[in-house]
């Protein structure tokens, strides 16, 4: 018997085209437009199609190449996951060294294959705990002022085996030499070892609104740091570009990775300027992106990101490596809710996945309690293994290049790599990253795109599941646990300023500016072991510059926030009166005829906290007008079919305006042009799929006295 092949499958089927599938389409659309029903359009200014086919991608420069080839989209090496699985770099953000080291050593144990340390703002702003606002002190990171500190949050890891990062904001070069130090007493080299300390005083800037020392002396910092490391430790990176401050501040895809290659422009300038040259400056930076919550945009931007950096780098004069980005990715907080927070292990899975697809090298997937409270060992057991199943499990390690193929994903990175070069090109001409913060113009455009995310979150175009759709009024609010005690920030502020007090800073000043770059990451290491601390260090390093500040820090934003204040309103309502805030459905007829409609508006108040009193089926105006005023409500929604308005709401809403003069009454469902006639009986206001579900909440929680 002949072997059948695809071919002989296929053989008797014609092969359809474009325009047949798209008149097929238009059939069943039966009248409404194309253009309006089957393209979306993306707060990154893209217009995704429906459909893509092969020929959309026959022009793209990414598919000429093989993965660690050519504008490497398809990732930095040749072998992918496949030579070199992700890294799961995992935070532990907690501000005690030992709290630090049980949950660090517990999670190496258990899965995480990289150390991802998160200082807290005083370490990043390079202050002991005794000079630093206490808000500033062990909150959301580790504090380290001394050795005897890190030893602490270090014990028992055997660094040379897996990598060691650091989040260090704009105290690079003190972090590093307390690390060196530590290393030293363990016997080991920071020659041997991986990681990094992603420096990054834009960022900071950025977020903070203000960087402890001017511009230029971090730079010179920094610059210091690059030459050694480079040439020392080219497996230990200096520098860090972060778009997680423009996330936050709800950018785009296109915005967040404008950011980053404004910033990478600036380091790289800065570098130079410095007399480092432009491969030692490129390999000794790693980025960071956040990932989002659109699946398919995350993806590409990962691959966007790849390509834009490589050009950026070959176009001031880097060599095929240089070109190669280190990149890592960070679930985002943007999208991240306190209503219904287990939601949260969902959005970050997608993300997780989306960020594999796009080929990061290391991984952070926050807990989904971050937003409320300190991770416990459960919920950075669960983030965890997220990553853990998608290796082991999923097996995604055995696939170079997960996303290679997808015409869709070809073309939405060729998109989104020209919208970022665009709008990159924007920053550039009002003067790059920095001129923009500094004028605000950035800031603007920020809050335009985070304006139009929460308009379209506020008429449900846009979902946040639990939030403001299929809100659940029922649930039990995690409980948010205490951070890190006041009792311990009081212990390292008083060991920092002793520390600080034996030392001699003068003779440390005048050692350190008398000594070459090669030597001046010794002389601060032999101070380290002397007992300096961070603060003095940063303070020796710095200088008396004055510090670098912008007028308008970057928000700290969350899409769900304006949700949440109602519905925390709605609570406190409830406690303080003994009842939430109530609305009365005036259901007509049987169950079949107002089901739809009640539900949908049940749903829809649930959202700002309303609990739906759901009346009987009303079969006559004086029985509806009865349980209305039994219910002791103030606001009540008419619920039925449209023949059922026409036939009874006149009379309904008289009776009930004539019962309760000061009641408001709402309809469900667009009255068409009996909106008139239903006005002048009464009705007050409707609500429909269109509705600004934010806005009509908001106003009848503010009626109602409750906001």
């Amino acid at each position: 018997m002949s072997k059948v092949t695809e071919q002989d499958l296929l053989k008797d089927f014609k092969q359809a085209t474009y325009e047949e599938w798209k008149d097929a389409a238009e059939k069943l659309l039966k009248g409404a437009p194309f253009e309006k029903r089957m393209l979306t359009k993306t707060p990154e200014g893209i217009t995704l199609q429906p459909i893509y086919r092969k020929e959309d991608t026959e022009s793209l420069d990414s598919l000429q190449s093989l993965p660690g080839e050519g504008n490497f989209a398809r990732g930095a090496t040749a072998g992918g996951y496949l030579a070199n699985a992700w890294e799961i770099a995992q935070e532990q953000p907690y501000g005690d060294p030992q709290v630090f080291n049980n949950a660090l050593l517990k999670d190496l144990n258990a899965g995480q294959s990289a150390v991802n340390i998160l200082l807290d703002a005083a370490t990043q702003l390079g202050k002991d705990p005794d000079e630093a606002d206490i808000a500033e002190v062990g909150e959301c990171g580790l504090s380290i002022s001394s050795l005897d500190d890190l030893k602490e949050a270090l014990a028992g890891l055997e660094a040379e085996f897996l990598p060691v990062y650091f989040q260090t904001g704009c105290s690079g070069l003190a972090t590093q030499a307390i690390f060196e130090t530590w290393l030293k007493g363990e016997g080991k080299e920071l020659a041997k070892i991986k990681g990094g300390l992603n420096m990054d005083p834009l960022a900071v800037l950025a977020s903070r609104g203000e960087v402890p020392a001017s511009l230029d002396a971090l730079w010179d910092e920094l610059a210091l740091l690059v030459k050694a490391n480079a040439k020392s430790a080219p497996e230990f990176t200096s520098a860090g570009i972060s778009g997680i401050p423009y996330h936050s501040a709800g950018a785009s895809a296109t915005e967040e990775l404008a950011s980053v290659l404004s910033s990478g422009v600036a380091y790289l300038r800065a570098m130079n300027e410095r007399g480092v040259p432009i491969d030692d400056a490129a390999s000794q930076v790693r980025f960071t992106l956040s990932i989002g919550g659109n699946f398919f945009m995350e993806i590409a931007k990962f691959r966007a990101a790849r390509i834009l950096w490589s050009k950026v780098v070959k176009e001031l004069g880097g060599g095929p490596e240089a070109c190669k980005m280190k990149l890592h990715a960070r679930t985002g907080i943007a999208n991240k809710t306190q209503l219904d927070p287990y939601v949260n292990m969902l959005r970050t899975t997608t993300e997780a996945f989306s960020a594999v697809v796009g080929g990061a090298s290391s991984i952070c997937v926050g807990c989904f309690d971050e937003t409320v409270r300190e991770p416990d060992e459960f919920s950075r057991r669960i983030a965890r293994n997220l990553q853990v199943i998608l290796q082991e499990e999923c097996e995604l390690t055995a696939v170079i290049d997960p996303a290679g193929g997808s015409w869709y994903i070809d073309t939405l990175t060729d998109e989104l790599a020209k919208k970022s070069w665009e709008a990159f090109q924007g920053l550039e001409k009002d003067g790059g990253i920095l001129a923009s913060l500094k004028a605000s113009k950035w800031q603007e455009t920020l809050a335009g795109t985070r304006a139009a995310k929460e308009k379209a979150l506020a008429q449900r175009r846009a979902s946040l599941i639990g939030t403001n759709q299929y809100p659940n009024l029922e649930e039990t609010p995690l409980d948010a646990a205490p951070g890190t005690s006041t009792s311990f920030k009081e212990k390292v502020a008083a060991a920092a300023k002793a520390s600080r007090e034996s030392s001699d800073r003068g003779a440390l000043e005048i050692e350190y500016g008398n000594a070459d770059d090669e030597a001046k990451i010794k002389v601060l290491v032999n101070a380290v072991e002397g007992g300096a601390t961070l603060g003095l260090l940063t303070k020796v390093v710095h200088g008396e510059t004055e510090p670098e500040t912008i007028e308008n820090a970057l928000p700290s934003w969350r899409l769900a926030k304006i949700y949440e204040d109602l519905r925390a309103a709605a609570a406190k309502f409830k406690a303080d009166t003994g009842s939430a805030p109530q609305i009365f459905l005036a259901n007509l007829g049987p169950l079949k005829k107002h089901k739809i409609r009640a539900d949908f508006t049940r749903s829809f108040f649930a959202a700002g906290g309303f609990e739906c009193i759901y009346s009987e089926g009303i079969e006559d105006i004086d029985a509806g007008v009865k349980a209305f005023q039994e219910s002791g409500t103030k606001i009540a929604v008419i619920c039925g079919t449209d023949p059922a308005y026409v036939e009874t709401v006149p009379a309904l809403a008289a009776a009930l305006k004539k019962a309760a003069p000061d009641m408001k009454l709402l309809l469900a469902g667009f009255p068409g042009d009996n909106l008139e006639t239903y006005k002048e009986a009464g009705l007050d206001d409707y609500i429909f799929v269109k509705s600004n579900n934010y806005d009509v909440n908001k106003a009848y929680l503010e009626w109602l006295g409750v906001l």
